[in-house]
């Protein structure tokens, strides 16, 4: 479908959805939004469409939204995105589109992956009502505890200035307010910034149906990432997911389903869980011959739901290498970025069968798994779990009111980010004990 059309049509959507029986009812919309189990029912919470129509009313604001397919997975669901900052605020016009993609076994999980991604990378971009404040690194710095202040100040080092601009942010375990440094938590124009971040920005930041389930998102992927800088870049292995309990069975039933009759790639899991004891999965696939490496990584509350969400971006990794051949074949490799160059030494470099580092040792102890049943209550809990453990988290309201979508971007300076340009004690001391991950994985990143 042209882009056109399809922002027509999600502006429809939207639209239908928040009017009223009166207007007068629209069969093909119906057809849609019930494929997208949309149409509220009896049990619809109030602010759950809100939430939908939030979404829809986004994705007409993207550039394209579209569905693709995959030959290994036919039974996921994908969808992709083209995106561009202009519309956040014309200061950003001169920046490239980007993109954003989304899976599940079904079009809702899929779509709200999709542009819940966009909103939060656009989310993202400074504006106007930003409210930031110019001061001494030093004395921004002296707000933090001293694990996240040797960490911060490791970051700051890169800094030209020594007066940069910073913004509110909130100490979880506390209720306090801090400064942070608004390089490393916004994307800015290079005439306002005073750095550019060693990691990611994308890293920590997540969009939800509240500000309480997008920080849970968020902290969990820095725990996610955490834990997978540990095993890849530290060295340390993983442990097998043991067949009793209910996580092998997930696992097996979601490739059943994801799969269907292809048997084009093997899947296996590694549980990379660390000394945070939030479980921590990682699922691996590969050709026969070993070729093709793809995993995805997931942090979750249990270690069913991190089985599931590991899979899905397995499958993501998968199809995105599909996508980097395509355009190799359309355009030769002048036609590709740095990404898909990342893409291809993972797929080709790595020989899954015999690479040490993607294959378990023996099971550990079962995770603890968290008990609180609501958002504000899980997030309070992993709160507490990491303070404990000496790991201070902080937050940053990126909500745009021009989505209408709770962002919020999650720092944790004590854990180690991935990628990242500076190592943290916990990478340093991986390390130390086994002498790394490069001599499995050849340097290569691994996202």
């Amino acid at each position: 479908m042209e882009a056109s059309k399809a922002t027509n049509l999600f502006e429809r959507l939207a639209a239908y959805l928040a009017g009223s029986p009166a207007h007068g009812r629209d069969r093909e919309l119906e057809s849609i939004l019930e494929r997208l189990d949309y149409l509220p029912s009896g049990e619809t919470e109030p602010s759950e469409t809100r939430n939908r129509i939030a979404l829809l009313e986004a994705a007409a604001r993207f550039s394209d939204v579209f569905q693709l397919v995959s030959s290994d997975a036919p039974g996921v669901t994908f969808f992709g995105a083209e995106i561009s900052a202009t519309g956040v605020d014309s200061t950003f016009s001169h920046q490239a589109r980007s993109s954003a993609s989304g899976a599940g076994l079904s079009l809702r999980q899929a779509f709200e992956s999709c542009i819940g991604e966009g909103v939060e990378y656009l989310s993202q971009f400074e504006t106007v009502l930003d409210r930031l404040h110019q001061g001494p690194i030093a004395d921004g710095l002296a707000a933090f505890d001293p694990a996240s202040r040797s960490v911060l100040t490791e970051f700051m080092r890169l800094s030209a200035r020594n007066n940069v601009d910073w913004i509110e942010a909130t100490q979880l375990s506390s209720g306090r307010p801090v400064p942070f440094p608004a390089d490393l938590c916004l994307r800015r124009t290079s005439e306002r910034s005073a750095l550019t971040p060693p990691f990611s920005l994308s890293s920590g930041c997540a969009a939800g149906t509240s500000f309480e389930t997008a920080a849970l998102h968020g902290m969990l992927e820095l725990v996610e990432r955490d834990a997978a800088s540990l095993w890849w870049r530290g060295g340390l292995r993983g442990r097998q997911v043991a067949l009793e309990g209910h996580a092998a069975a997930t696992a097996a039933a979601w490739v059943a389903q994801a799969r269907g009759s292809v048997t084009t790639r093997r899947t296996w899991l590694l549980e990379i869980t660390t000394d945070i004891e939030v479980p921590c999965i990682v699922a691996i696939s590969c050709c026969a011959d070993g070729s093709g490496f793809a995993c995805g990584l997931a942090a979750r509350l249990s270690v069913e739901n991190a089985v599931r969400s590991a899979l899905t971006e397995m499958c993501q990794m998968e199809l995105a290498y599909a996508v980097v051949e395509q355009k190799r074949r359309e355009g030769g490799d002048e036609g590709l970025n740095e990404h898909d160059h990342r893409h291809i030494a993972r797929s080709t470099l790595i020989d899954a069968a015999r690479c040490e580092l993607l294959h378990p040792i023996a099971p550990r102890h079962a995770a603890v798994e968290f008990s609180p049943d609501t958002p504000a209550r899980q997030l309070a809990a992993l709160v507490e779990r990491l303070s404990a453990r000496g790991v201070e988290t902080f937050a940053i309201d990126l909500t745009r009111p021009m989505f209408g979508i709770a962002v919020v971007r999650i720092v944790a300076p004590a854990l180690q980010m991935e990628p990242s340009d500076v190592a943290t004690e916990r990478l340093v001391s991986a390390r130390r004990r086994t002498g790394g991950g490069d001599a499995y994985t050849l340097g290569i990143s691994l996202l």
